[in-house]
């Protein structure tokens, strides 16, 4: 019994679970370019370097000790931080890309919630600038229960003033009417 809901999370865990592909697989494709033109331009950058050094000792036959180390450490020891900066600015920007298009989404969401805890159901202009699945979920709903309460409030409208107890058939069709607003509700 327990192995069964530890296999369970086992898969859970395994899955990948996107936020919003679109944006992901966007800011992915653009660190993975980043990273082949980075790494692109470390290997040129290394080997007109290392043509330089090997063009400057190909006919010394020692190699002077000038005590500090060699021409390809300090090559190495430039091109890393260079590598290192890009990274970090790079991952900067996407974390700054990231926030931004999640708070613009939490942010209208946030504002159909205040509507709707108001009882505020009217469809608004501003609900549609911003488009994501969840967005279009809460829209959805605002419709459903929009077309809900107009349902009730033609129910309702459809009710009489006054109720004559002596005819049956008007009662009936109360009946009818109070059990479907019953249903809505």
């Amino acid at each position: 019994m327990n192995t069964h809901s530890e296999q369970k999370t086992a898969q859970h865990r395994r899955r990948r679970h996107f936020i919003d592909a679109t944006i992901q697989g966007r800011l992915l494709a653009a660190l993975i370019g980043l990273e082949l033109i980075l790494f692109s331009g470390a290997m040129i950058w290394l080997y007109i370097d290392l043509s330089k050094i090997i063009d400057e000792n190909l006919y010394r036959v020692h190699y002077a000790d000038t005590g500090s180390s060699s021409p390809f450490i300090a090559s190495l020891l430039t091109i890393i931080p260079v590598i290192l900066l890009v990274n970090v600015l790079a991952l900067w920007l996407a974390d700054v890309i990231w926030r931004a298009y999640i708070r613009r989404i939490v942010n209208q969401l946030r504002r159909m919630l205040s509507r709707i805890s108001n009882l505020d159901l009217r469809a608004q202009p501003e609900d549609q600038r911003v488009q994501h699945d969840v967005i279009d979920r809460a829209r959805s709903w605002l419709e459903n229960e929009r077309n809900e309460f107009k349902q009730i409030k033609d129910m309702v409208q459809t009710l009489p003033d006054n109720l004559d107890s002596a005819d049956e058939k008007e009662r009936a069709r109360v009946k009818v009417i109070l059990r479907e607003l019953q249903s809505l509700i």
